[in-house]
C-alpha cells in the first residue's frame, strides 16, 4: 500500500476517510480536504485537513480539526481516494480510483508458512473488521474490481463473509477476487455459508504448488495441506463458485509446472482460469532468494510446455508478472499486466520499447534481477 508520511496536529485517533481537492456538501462529514482554499467555518464540515506547505496556520491550528502538514508526494491522492491518517502523521491510502489494482486486506495472520510469501505474518494484528467495512461503504461504486487478500483472509471465518455481503450490497458492480490458500474450504459448512451469499461476480483464486502432498505442503510449510486446498477446491466447484489457479514459477515448482497443468486438467477442469506467475522478492522471498531464483531462460521451455499443454485442451490460461522480452512471442498472448501499479518498475533500458505500453514490467523488488536478462524489443 502507497504511504505518505507529514507533520500531524489534533490528530488523536486513527481516521479513515475519502479524499476531496475541492468543498463538498456539508453532510460528507468522512470527507478529508487536500491543500485547501476555504474559510474557517467551511474547513468545520471536513473529518480532517491535508497540507503540502511546511507550516501550518494557527488560525487553523486552533480549530482542532485533525491535520497533518508538510507531506511529500500529497500529489498522488486524486478526488475519492480512500486513506488512513494515523497519529504518527502517517498516511495510508486503502484506496485509489484511478487504479485498477485496489485491495481490501483483510489480515495479515496465516495459517501457511510459504517460503517465498512476501507478506508478513503478524499474529499480534487486531480485527480489522470494522476498518474494512467502513472501507467499503467509502469506495467508489464505479469501481469494476477488488481483491481480498491478507495473509489468509479465511483466517477471519464469519467476518470474512461480512466483508463478501458488504461488496454485494454495496458495491453490486464490483467484481471480487478472493485470494486464499482454501484449506478453510476444506470444511463443507464454511464453504455453503460463503455460497449463500450469492455474489454475483466473485472468484476464488487459490494456489497450487504440486501436484502432490510432498511438493505442495513442503512449499507452503504445513503438513496436510495440499489434501485440504484440494478438497477446497472440490467444495467450492460443487456450489459452482468460479476458481481460478496460481502457481508460481520460482526453483522449487519450474520443473514440475507440466505435472501441475496435467494434475488441473485431469481433476478440475472447471477452473476458469490458471495463471503462471513470477516470483516477488521481498519479505520470504528475498529471505530465501538464493535457494528460489531461477534464471529466466531455464525456465521457459517449461512455462511453453504447460502452456501449450492447458490451450490444446481449451483452458484459459494466462502469465503474471514476466516481461514481454523475457518470453517468446508465441507466449505474447497470454502475457497480462498483472503488477499492482505502486510496485510496477521498468528498467531505463526499456524506455524505447516498442511493446512496453502492453508489457507487465517488474515488480519492484526484482529489477536488479531481472536487469541482465532484458532485451528491448
Amino acid at each position: 500500500m502507497l504511504t505518505l508520511q507529514g507533520i500531524p496536529v489534533n490528530v488523536q485517533k486513527p481516521l479513515l476517510g475519502k479524499i476531496d481537492t475541492s468543498s463538498v456538501n456539508k453532510n460528507e462529514r468522512q470527507s478529508i480536504i487536500v491543500n485547501p482554499k476555504l474559510s474557517k467555518r467551511e474547513l468545520k464540515n471536513y473529518e480532517a485537513i491535508l497540507f503540502s506547505s511546511e507550516n501550518i496556520d494557527k488560525k487553523i491550528e486552533l480549530l482542532k480539526i485533525p491535520t497533518i502538514y508538510k507531506i511529500d508526494g500529497i500529489h498522488i491522492l486524486d478526488d475519492a481516494d480512500v486513506v488512513e491518517i494515523l497519529p504518527d502523521g502517517r498516511i495510508t491510502v486503502l484506496y485509489k480510483k484511478k487504479s485498477p489494482h485496489n485491495i481490501i486486506f483483510v489480515t495479515s495472520k496465516c495459517n501457511s508458512n510459504c517460503i517465498m510469501c512476501p507478506q508478513p505474518i503478524n499474529y499480534a494484528e487486531g480485527n480489522l473488521t470494522d476498518l474494512n467495512l467502513k472501507l467499503i461503504s467509502l469506495i467508489d461504486k464505479s469501481t469494476n474490481e477488488l481483491a481480498l487478500t491478507g495473509g489468509e483472509p479465511t483466517i477471519a471465518g464469519k467476518d470474512l463473509l461480512q466483508l463478501i455481503l458488504a461488496c454485494k450490497n454495496l458495491l453490486p458492480d464490483t467484481s471480487l477476487l478472493l485470494l486464499t490458500n482454501a484449506r478453510k474450504f476444506g470444511d463443507f459448512n464454511y464453504t455453503h455459508l460463503l455460497s449463500s451469499i450469492l455474489h454475483p461476480n466473485l472468484t476464488i483464486g487459490t494456489a497450487l504448488y504440486g501436484d502432490n502432498d510432498r511438493q505442495h505442503d513442503g512449499i507452503v510449510g504445513a503438513k496436510g495441506a495440499f489434501n485440504e486446498t484440494v478438497m477446497g477446491i472440490l467444495n467450492l466447484a460443487s456450489f459452482g463458485n468460479q476458481i481460478e489457479i496460481r502457481t508460481v514459477i520460482f526453483r522449487h515448482t519450474y520443473k514440475n509446472l507440466l505435472h501441475i497443468a496435467e494434475f488441473i486438467y485431469r481433476n478440475m477442469t472447471f477452473v476458469k482460469h490458471i495463471a503462471f506467475m513470477g516470483l516477488e522478492t521481498i519479505h520470504q522471498g528475498k529471505q530465501n532468494l538464493d535457494s528460489l531464483w531461477v534464471p529466466p531462460y531455464e525456465m521457459i521451455s517449461y512455462l511453453e510446455e504447460a502452456i501449450h499443454y492447458l490451450t490444446q485442451r481449451v483452458m484459459n490460461t494466462s502469465i503474471y508478472n514476466i516481461p514481454l522480452c523475457l518470453l517468446p512471442e508465441s507466449l505474447w498472448k497470454f502475457a497480462r499486466q498483472s503488477i499492482s501499479d505502486w510496485k510496477r518498475s521498468f528498467d531505463a533500458k526499456c524506455q524505447f520499447c516498442s511493446v512496453r505500453e502492453n508489457c507487465s514490467g517488474m515488480f519492484d523488488s526484482t529489477i536488479d534481477l531481472f536487469r541482465n536478462y532484458l532485451k528491448p524489443i
